[in-house]
């Protein structure tokens, strides 16, 4: 097996197991990897405000290397505390989709400033905004939001609602865009070609990593291309079917430490 100079996880779901906390087996599993020389990298569709928040209550700071954030949007060197943009949506784009969807059954939420700018209140926004640690604003008008790029653009709901929504969203053609469920109650929009494993490769490239060098761990929908561009894959066992699909290994469930699980699969620690 080749050596893993490089190592990615996605957060929600996976590292941290309840989309809040984080196994001290795969904690420790992590600052194992940084003394092995291995760079890591936290890749996830959370935006940095709301990243750095739970890295500072877990205290995690020392084990990660760089970020992908907001679905591959962006890049975050941890070290030299620089942001480096990979693609983000247009103004002209967000007022498309918008226009489009926004009557959809699922609320539009775009996430800037650690603030959900949303069409619609809901308790399952309230409470989501809680566990992110997000304000919530309400327009009738949301024009002011839209004239600016954005990284990503966000419809919110029940399972239900996003089913609903997703079903009409997924038949989109126009080339500007990306559509995927990330989550059981997300859609997000980004800039066409915009993915984790899109963003990995600029990473790589910037770093002079082989990808045939790198392996990388998720859940969802949104990690399927991060699969597509390592060369080693895995999913929790209580990660979603698709995701499951498109992964080498199966781990054991998030909360019993699939970072772990899958490290030791590799034999890198």
């Amino acid at each position: 097996m080749e050596k893993i100079a490089l190592f990615a996880t996605d957060l929600d779901g996976t590292l941290f197991y309840d989309r809040q906390n984080i196994t001290e087996r795969d904690k420790n599993t992590l600052k194992k990897l940084k003394e092995k020389g291995c760079i890591i990298c936290f890749a996830t569709g959370r935006e940095f405000e709301v990243i750095t928040p739970a890295l500072d209550r877990l205290e995690l700071w020392d084990y990660v290397d760089y970020f992908i954030m907001s679905g591959g949007s962006q890049i975050y060197d941890v070290k030299n505390k620089k942001i480096q943009v990979v693609g983000e949506l247009s103004p002209e784009c967000m007022h498309y989709i918008y226009d489009k969807y926004h009557n959809m059954p699922a609320a539009v939420i775009i996430p800037r400033d650690n603030v959900f700018h949303t069409n619609r209140i809901s308790d399952e926004i309230i409470e989501e905004s809680k566990l992110l640690g997000s304000e919530i604003k309400l327009y009738d008008d949301m024009t002011e939001v839209l004239d600016k790029p954005n990284p990503k653009f966000l419809f919110f709901g029940t399972e239900k609602q996003i089913d609903e929504t997703i079903a009409v969203m997924s038949n989109d053609t126009d080339p500007r865009l990306t559509i995927c469920r990330s989550q059981q109650k997300y859609i997000d929009c980004y800039a066409a070609g915009i993915n984790k494993g899109t963003a990995l490769k600029v990473l790589c490239k910037q770093l002079n990593i082989d990808l045939k060098n790198t392996a990388a761990i998720g859940d969802n929908q949104n990690d399927i291309e991060l699969f597509e561009t390592v060369a080693f894959s895995a999913c929790p066992l209580d990660a979603t079917e698709d995701a499951k699909n498109k992964a080498e290994y199966i781990c054991c469930n998030a909360h019993e430490g699939a970072v772990s699980d899958f490290c030791e699969y590799l034999n890198i620690i």
